[in-house]
């Protein structure tokens, strides 16, 4: 093995700044939203990018974009390497973009030493681009690495519809990313470098996270109907307020988070109101909800509670639909991963500590399909999903530092054991 891959740092931030163009907002973050003419930019700057350090790019149905790195030859194994491009609609520049420049920059630094190298290489190296991991324009989120991996049909993942009742599949063929690559196989193993999005490591004086798992998470659209109606005439006794069974449900799940002390995290993030005006009473409301806890039986019991309140709020003419839109479950993730992504850390004096991740990410699908890791540096202020999201160029170089050290060991060496 030869000496650890050196990452270009000038490169790193140059590409984080570049990226960051894409989408931009007056407030200093991001609005790029899947498949959007934004996304569309930002992808064909990343092809440029890969292709010019010499990978070869591929993008399959739904939209997934490899580069792919040929050191050890067509038959070799495959390990993966990325996050995604796509934001929230308000978002911040680091989340999920970091992670596909982090692996680009640590990629480019491996092939270097592997040119240099006196021991051939073992796997083949791919940094990745997956499609809709926000979910912010289509549902589900992590729609491309649940196609990857299995989870999900393609077929159904390109027919999902965003508000406007575009599909998935119409949008990406508007901005030339309908792929028709057949995605790569024999994968090895997977990482993701992202930024924590909570304050621990920050709390901590950490710089490197080492993530051990992800906590549960399902979550809900709820849809309440009733019956329109003027807010002016109409007797109140009479009237069949879609809002009023909504709002209940909004309360209820703040209730059930506050009774664990807040160990369950739950959200109401979006309510659609028909017809959205101020002198009809509504409807319909569709809320939509999320719970999230590390204990599965934490989890298991708030969403039997909540599945039974609704049920009690339908009547007198009233009807609700309960539709549990995610469902994912408190998981590992491969702990020789980790414990390398630990040793990398160690080896460059970067103080590290072990956590879990809250927030959804790619890696999560992943892990039901292959060995899979993340490591998380430190978000200012625990903010993310906002504009304000920033973390410090030092701790974004030190992660893919980390990440370069780890895919070169993996590339030559394999799974450690």
């Amino acid at each position: 093995m030869q000496p650890d891959p050196a990452i270009d740092r000038k490169l790193l931030d140059r590409l984080i700044a570049e990226v960051s163009a894409f989408g931009a907002t007056s407030g200093g973050g991001l609005n790029r939203l899947c498949a959007s003419p934004e996304d569309g930019a930002a992808r064909d700057w990343l092809k440029r990018l890969l292709a010019a350090h010499g990978c070869r790019v591929l993008v399959d149905r739904v939209g997934n974009m490899f580069g792919l790195l040929d050191l050890a030859g067509p038959h070799a194994p495959l390990v993966l390497a990325g996050s995604h491009l796509d934001s929230q609609p308000h978002g911040g520049r680091y989340d999920g973009a970091y992670g596909v420049v982090a692996a680009a920059v640590a990629a480019f630094a491996v092939a270097a030493m592997a040119r240099r190298a006196d021991r051939a290489p073992r796997c083949n190296l791919a940094v990745v681009n997956w499609t809709n991991e926000e979910g912010a324009r289509f549902a589900p989120s992590t729609l491309g690495s649940n196609v990857y991996a299995g989870r999900l049909d393609p077929a159904a993942a390109l027919a999902a519809t965003d508000a406007g009742g575009i599909t998935l599949g119409a949008a990406l063929a508007a901005i030339g990313y309908a792929g028709t690559d057949e995605a790569p196989l024999q994968p090895l193993a997977y990482l993701e470098a992202h930024i924590e999005q909570g304050p621990h490591l920050e709390k901590q004086g950490k710089t490197i996270g080492v993530v051990e798992g992800n906590w549960g998470t399902v979550k809900y659209e709820v849809t309440c109907q009733g019956r329109a109606a003027h807010t002016g005439p109409t007797p109140m006794r009479e009237r069949r307020d879609a809002l009023l069974p909504a709002a209940a449900l909004v309360l209820f799940v703040r209730e059930l988070s506050d009774e664990t002390g807040g160990a369950l995290l739950s959200s109401v993030g979006r309510i659609d109101v028909t017809p959205n005006s101020t002198n009809v009473v509504a409807a319909s409301a569709r809320i939509f909800v999320e719970f999230r806890a590390v204990e599965a039986s934490m989890l298991a019991r708030a969403c039997a509670r909540f599945e039974d309140r609704a049920r009690a709020l339908e009547g007198d003419g009233i009807r609700l639909a309960v539709q549990r839109t995610v469902d994912r479950a408190p998981g590992r993730f491969d702990a020789r991963l980790a414990r390398l992504i630990e040793q990398e850390a160690g080896a460059r004096g970067l103080a590290s500590m072990r956590l879990h991740t809250i927030a959804g990410h790619d890696a999560v699908p992943l892990a039901a399909m292959l060995p899979s890791a993340m490591l998380f540096v430190p978000s200012a202020g625990g903010i993310s999903h906002n504009e304000a999201e920033f973390t410090r160029p030092e701790d974004l170089q030190a992660g893919a530092d980390v990440l370069a050290g780890a895919l070169a060991r993996l590339v030559w060496d394999g799974l450690p054991s």
